[in-house]
Protein backbone atom coordinates (compact mmCIF):
# COMPACT_ATOMS: atom_id res chain seq x y z
CA UNK A 1 0.00 0.00 0.00
CA UNK A 2 2.99 2.62 0.41
CA UNK A 3 4.04 4.51 -2.46
CA UNK A 4 7.33 5.32 -3.18
CA UNK A 5 7.98 8.53 -4.53
CA UNK A 6 9.45 12.01 -3.20
CA UNK A 7 7.09 13.87 -5.32
CA UNK A 8 4.39 16.10 -2.59
CA UNK A 9 1.64 16.56 -5.24
CA UNK A 10 2.04 12.79 -6.34
CA UNK A 11 2.17 11.62 -2.43
CA UNK A 12 -1.17 13.83 -1.81
CA UNK A 13 -2.92 12.54 -4.80
CA UNK A 14 -2.45 8.94 -3.58
CA UNK A 15 -3.44 9.24 -0.02
CA UNK A 16 -6.31 11.59 -0.95
CA UNK A 17 -7.60 8.81 -3.30
CA UNK A 18 -7.00 6.07 -0.89
CA UNK A 19 -4.04 4.28 -2.88
CA UNK A 20 -1.43 4.40 0.42
CA UNK A 21 -2.70 6.51 3.38
CA UNK A 22 -0.81 9.31 5.74
CA UNK A 23 -0.20 6.39 8.28
CA UNK A 24 1.99 4.36 5.80
CA UNK A 25 3.58 7.20 4.33
CA UNK A 26 4.48 8.55 7.52
CA UNK A 27 6.09 5.19 8.29
CA UNK A 28 8.44 4.64 5.32
CA UNK A 29 9.41 9.06 5.59
CA UNK A 30 10.57 7.33 9.20
CA UNK A 31 12.08 4.31 8.03
CA UNK A 32 13.96 6.31 5.55
CA UNK A 33 15.39 8.84 8.27
CA UNK A 34 16.43 5.77 10.41
CA UNK A 35 18.31 4.28 7.60
CA UNK A 36 19.62 7.77 7.25
CA UNK A 37 21.32 8.42 10.58
CA UNK A 38 24.63 9.46 9.75
CA UNK A 39 23.89 12.22 7.54
CA UNK A 40 22.98 13.93 10.88
CA UNK A 41 20.01 15.95 9.07
CA UNK A 42 17.30 14.98 11.12
CA UNK A 43 17.96 15.91 14.62
CA UNK A 44 14.51 15.29 16.14
CA UNK A 45 12.09 12.54 15.77
CA UNK A 46 8.62 11.21 17.60
CA UNK A 47 7.14 8.19 15.90
CA UNK A 48 4.21 8.75 18.43
CA UNK A 49 3.52 11.92 17.39
CA UNK A 50 4.09 11.43 13.72
CA UNK A 51 2.02 8.32 13.49
CA UNK A 52 -0.61 9.94 15.59
CA UNK A 53 -0.61 13.01 13.42
CA UNK A 54 -0.75 10.59 10.47
CA UNK A 55 -3.77 8.71 11.77
CA UNK A 56 -5.81 12.26 12.40
CA UNK A 57 -4.92 13.23 8.53
CA UNK A 58 -6.50 9.84 7.40
CA UNK A 59 -9.40 10.69 10.05
CA UNK A 60 -10.26 14.16 8.37
CA UNK A 61 -10.16 12.02 5.01
CA UNK A 62 -12.51 10.00 5.51
CA UNK A 63 -15.00 12.69 6.99
CA UNK A 64 -14.47 14.13 3.59
CA UNK A 65 -12.13 16.85 4.08
CA UNK A 66 -10.20 18.15 1.08
CA UNK A 67 -6.28 18.75 2.01
CA UNK A 68 -4.05 19.87 -0.71
CA UNK A 69 -1.09 18.47 1.23
CA UNK A 70 -2.66 15.32 2.43
CA UNK A 71 -0.47 12.84 4.25
CA UNK A 72 3.08 14.88 2.80
CA UNK A 73 6.01 14.01 5.18
CA UNK A 74 7.61 17.27 6.02
CA UNK A 75 10.85 18.25 8.21
CA UNK A 76 11.05 21.23 9.92
CA UNK A 77 14.14 23.26 10.84
CA UNK A 78 14.85 22.98 14.54
CA UNK A 79 14.59 27.40 14.68
CA UNK A 80 10.57 26.99 13.85
CA UNK A 81 8.10 26.48 16.40
CA UNK A 82 6.16 22.80 16.37
CA UNK A 83 4.47 22.55 19.06
CA UNK A 84 4.47 19.79 21.65
CA UNK A 85 8.24 19.39 19.93
CA UNK A 86 11.91 20.00 20.99
CA UNK A 87 13.20 23.19 19.44
CA UNK A 88 16.24 24.08 20.09
CA UNK A 89 17.86 26.41 17.56
CA UNK A 90 21.10 23.98 17.56
CA UNK A 91 22.22 25.41 21.00
CA UNK A 92 22.77 23.95 24.18
CA UNK A 93 20.60 26.80 25.70
CA UNK A 94 17.32 25.75 24.45
CA UNK A 95 18.94 21.98 24.66
CA UNK A 96 15.11 21.15 26.73
CA UNK A 97 13.08 23.87 24.86
CA UNK A 98 9.22 22.30 24.05
CA UNK A 99 7.16 25.04 21.24
CA UNK A 100 4.11 25.36 23.21
CA UNK A 101 2.36 26.31 19.81
CA UNK A 102 3.41 25.95 16.21
CA UNK A 103 4.65 28.83 14.09
CA UNK A 104 2.35 30.13 11.69
CA UNK A 105 3.92 28.26 8.56
CA UNK A 106 3.71 24.97 10.56
CA UNK A 107 0.17 25.74 11.43
CA UNK A 108 -0.96 26.61 7.78
CA UNK A 109 1.20 23.39 6.52
CA UNK A 110 -0.60 21.37 9.46
CA UNK A 111 -3.88 22.41 7.61
CA UNK A 112 -3.36 21.60 4.12
CA UNK A 113 -2.95 18.14 5.47
CA UNK A 114 1.27 17.70 5.93
CA UNK A 115 2.41 15.18 8.54
CA UNK A 116 5.81 16.46 10.81
CA UNK A 117 8.50 13.57 10.37
CA UNK A 118 11.09 15.08 12.07
CA UNK A 119 13.17 18.75 13.29
CA UNK A 120 15.95 19.35 10.74
CA UNK A 121 19.02 20.63 11.61
CA UNK A 122 20.22 23.63 11.66
CA UNK A 123 23.67 25.87 13.52
CA UNK A 124 23.64 27.43 16.42
CA UNK A 125 20.88 30.07 16.47
CA UNK A 126 20.40 29.95 12.23
CA UNK A 127 23.81 31.78 12.06
CA UNK A 128 26.48 30.19 10.34
CA UNK A 129 27.68 29.72 6.94
CA UNK A 130 27.67 25.51 7.69
CA UNK A 131 25.29 22.97 9.40
CA UNK A 132 26.98 22.56 12.70
CA UNK A 133 26.30 22.44 15.81
CA UNK A 134 28.12 22.29 19.45
CA UNK A 135 24.53 20.48 20.23
CA UNK A 136 24.17 17.91 16.82
CA UNK A 137 27.64 18.21 15.30
CA UNK A 138 27.65 18.24 11.54
CA UNK A 139 24.91 18.05 9.24
CA UNK A 140 26.56 15.69 6.33
CA UNK A 141 25.98 16.19 2.29
CA UNK A 142 24.31 13.29 0.97
CA UNK A 143 26.39 13.50 -2.38
CA UNK A 144 29.84 13.43 -0.09
CA UNK A 145 29.62 12.78 3.37
CA UNK A 146 32.90 14.75 4.09
CA UNK A 147 31.12 17.70 3.28
CA UNK A 148 28.59 19.83 5.00
CA UNK A 149 25.66 21.10 2.95
CA UNK A 150 26.53 24.55 3.81
CA UNK A 151 24.01 27.29 5.46
CA UNK A 152 22.15 26.93 8.42
CA UNK A 153 19.13 24.99 6.53
CA UNK A 154 21.18 22.72 5.70
CA UNK A 155 19.75 19.71 7.47
CA UNK A 156 16.21 20.30 6.01
CA UNK A 157 17.95 20.78 2.94
CA UNK A 158 19.86 17.37 3.31
CA UNK A 159 17.07 15.95 3.94
CA UNK A 160 15.13 16.69 0.76
CA UNK A 161 18.20 15.90 -1.33
CA UNK A 162 18.62 12.23 0.38
CA UNK A 163 14.89 11.75 -0.66
CA UNK A 164 14.19 11.46 2.95
CA UNK A 165 11.17 13.77 2.56
CA UNK A 166 9.81 15.75 -0.48
CA UNK A 167 9.06 18.98 1.77
CA UNK A 168 10.94 20.73 4.23
CA UNK A 169 11.14 24.61 5.89
CA UNK A 170 14.03 26.23 6.28
CA UNK A 171 14.80 29.94 6.89
CA UNK A 172 16.99 32.75 5.07
CA UNK A 173 18.53 35.51 7.27
CA UNK A 174 21.83 36.00 4.95
CA UNK A 175 22.41 33.02 2.35
CA UNK A 176 21.00 30.19 3.27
Amino acid sequence: MTTRTNNAREIAAAVSAGRTNAVETAKAALGRIEVAKALNAVVTIDPARTLSDAAAVDHRLRMGEIMPLAGVPVIVKDNIWVGGWRVTQGSRLFCDFIAPRDAIAVERLRKAGVVVVGIGATSEFACKGVTTSQLYGPTRHPLDPALTPGGSSGGPAAAVAAGLVPLAIGTDAGGS
